[in-house]
């Protein structure tokens, strides 16, 4: 059992002492050694000895008030406590400490809302539903330890005891809207300064000392999708600060060849493999796809490709831009003859044999926005998009098809949840093509959907984890969704709800996609340009927007003679507007207040 699968060290210290806890096991045959290993000692299968006196086998231990999660480890084998009735629904024995009183994590400091853009929208639920988001970041907020030489300062996923490389990839995201107070580029630094010297960077690495979790193989190399050159290049277009740039450079190419030297499949030439747990998608249905071709890792390595090669530009060397242009070619060619099937229509993972995997799942937009697919590639893929029978369910997208053998309507985790990342890789991967429409309609779904479970849902509690049963209504954001009930997903063991408070990349939709695609603002900081693209009919826009070195905010007002944009800024910028009519209007904005009036 990998360490970090669980939950990882649940400690709910609300005692100044430790309380005494011991363990017993009586075996029906003869053994040699037995341990305990459990959400209190990181999993460690060693760490905790058993002690055999006549026939039983015995520990003890001290552990603060709480829930704990564990097994015995009988020579090298897992167990559940046989003694001990409570049984999570993953396997694992319960253990209750003293009478805990689970508490939502708090830094002890409260999250001011003017440290962020203020979105103007009839909807107050989706403004609300911002600020909550924003806020439970703030309570993620962390500081690095000499111990474990992170940063000063970096966001923190919430999921358990370990930093996880995809999940804060996708937190800078959107914590690009207030660099100043959310540090999300200083999650991506953490990584980069536990880099070996051979490329190599580990997908999850312990807070309490920085240390790796476990040692790679060429079966579980412990990497994550390679989506830093993706929020690096973007963080650099929005904000115009190209300040990392340099910096980052030595560490994406060196990561990228340890991928291209480590990760390249020995089974189907010129494609890319993860693991279930490496991929992010962790028990999505691969059959037979190990070391085989992954449609989305493949995408992924080609993605980085084209966004170092737009680095490497801006920094003056095309000769090695257009080296990695060339790879993240080479890439989609593949991709595109052996991961794409004519006869379907959508792009699958290859298996070790070589022949196409019959399971559809999310993965398959990733060509859209590495732009692999070309036009009847990406047609076919807004058709599965607006399929009812797949992809189109009530809480747009579901990671594995609704017409798959194992979806599970209640999410399940990875067999079919609505999940943040590859919501925001389906609606960027749109937009990259061209298919705004969709990816607006889609963006919006999303965090509807969100809005719906926040404001309305209260769950039963035998359905929550233990260890966050805080009995104070619930009214959260979750680690992901279910597809077709407005409710939170099921986790992976199909039964309790996934995480809350999940902010994190759930983030991603109540942040990101309200201002770039429910507001329709594209911000080029890299251009000094501000594109909006009008859909809305009601009283729309942001206030206090950082963009480079100022404020700026954007009202428009309908009215019945037209659009009425009001902007206030402190220094020129270009201001680009295309309402519903398709007309894109070009303003060279000046300091001060401006307002204008456009046809609809």
């Amino acid at each position: 059992m990998l360490i970090f699968l669980i939950l990882g060290l649940i400690r709910l210290a609300q005692a100044a002492e430790d309380l005494p806890v011991e363990f017993h096991y009586s075996p029906d045959r003869e053994i040699q050694e037995v341990f305990v290993a459990g959400s209190f000692n990181n999993w460690d299968a060693k760490a905790l000895r058993m002690e055999r006196t006549g026939l039983t086998w015995s520990s003890s231990t001290t552990l603060p008030i709480g829930w704990y999660y564990y097994k015995f480890v009988v020579d090298g084998e897992w167990i559940a406590d046989p003694s001990n009735p409570e049984v999570a629904p993953d396997g694992n024995s319960v253990l209750k400490v003293g009478e805990p009183h689970p508490m939502r994590k708090s830094r002890g400091v409260p999250f001011d809302p003017t440290l962020v853009p203020r979105p103007v929208l009839s909807d107050t639920g989706l403004v609300n539903l911002y600020y909550a988001a924003w806020a439970m970041a703030w309570q993620k907020i962390s500081s690095g330890t000499p111990e474990n030489g992170f940063v000063n300062s970096y966001l923190d996923e919430g999921f358990n005891e370990l930093i996880y490389q995809w999940d804060s990839c996708f937190m800078s995201a959107f914590s690009v809207y207030s660099p100043r107070a959310f540090p999300g580029m200083g999650s991506l630094d953490n990584f980069y300064s536990k880099q070996r010297d051979d490329g190599y960077i580990q997908r999850v690495y312990w807070e309490s000392d920085g240390r790796e979790a476990a040692e790679p193989t060429a079966d579980e190399p412990l990497i994550n999708p390679p989506l830093f050159a993706w929020m690096e290049w973007r963080y650099y277009q929005i904000t115009g600060d190209s300040t990392r740039l340099t910096r980052v450079l030595p560490h994406l190419t060196h990561y990228y060849e340890w991928i291209d030297a480590n990760c390249a499949s020995p089974s189907v030439d010129g494609l890319y493999y993860n693991t279930p747990l490496g991929s992010g998608m962790d028990n999505t249905p691969r059959p037979d796809c190990e070391q085989g071709g992954w449609v989305d890792m493949s995408c992924q390595q080609a993605l980085a490709a084209r966004c170092i090669a737009n680095m490497l530009e801006f920094e003056g060397d095309r000769a090695q831009a257009n080296k990695f242009r060339e790879r993240a070619n080479v890439i989609a060619t593949v991709v595109n003859k052996k991961c794409w099937d004519p006869e379907r229509k959508f792009y699958f993972d290859v298996n070790k044999s070589g022949g196409r995997s019959s399971v559809m799942h999310v993965g398959g937009f990733w060509p859209l926005v590495a732009e692999i697919a070309d036009q009847q590639q990406i047609d076919a893929c807004v058709n599965w998009l607006q399929d009812t029978s797949t992809f189109n369910r009530p809480h747009r997208v579901p990671t594995l098809a609704a017409n798959q053998n194992e979806y599970d309507s209640t999410g399940h985790y990875w067999l079919g949840s609505v999940w943040a990342p590859t919501n925001f890789m389906v609606v960027k991967g749109l937009e990259a093509v061209e298919e705004n429409d969709l990816a607006d309609e889609v963006a919006l779904n999303h965090v509807s959907n969100m809005l719906e479970v926040y404001e309305h849902f209260t769950p039963d509690e035998s359905h929550i984890a233990y260890e966050e049963r805080y009995g104070d209504g619930y009214k959260t954001i979750w680690e992901c969704y279910s597809p077709e009930r407005m409710l939170p997903a099921t986790r992976w063991d199909g039964i309790f709800y996934s995480r809350q408070d999940f902010v994190g990349w759930s983030g991603l939709g109540p942040i990101a996609l309200l201002i770039e695609n429910v507001l329709g603002l594209t911000i080029d900081g890299a251009n000094n340009t501000i594109d909006w693209h009008i859909a809305r009919t009601d009283v729309h826009g942001i206030e206090h927007l950082r963009f480079r070195d100022q404020d700026v905010s954007l009202i428009c007002t309908p009215k019945v003679e037209g659009l009425s944009i009001q902007v206030q800024c402190e220094n020129p910028f270009i201001l680009r507007i295309t309402p519903r009519s398709g007309e894109t209007n070009h303003y060279d904005i000046a300091p001060g207040v401006s307002n204008y009036l456009i046809n609809y």
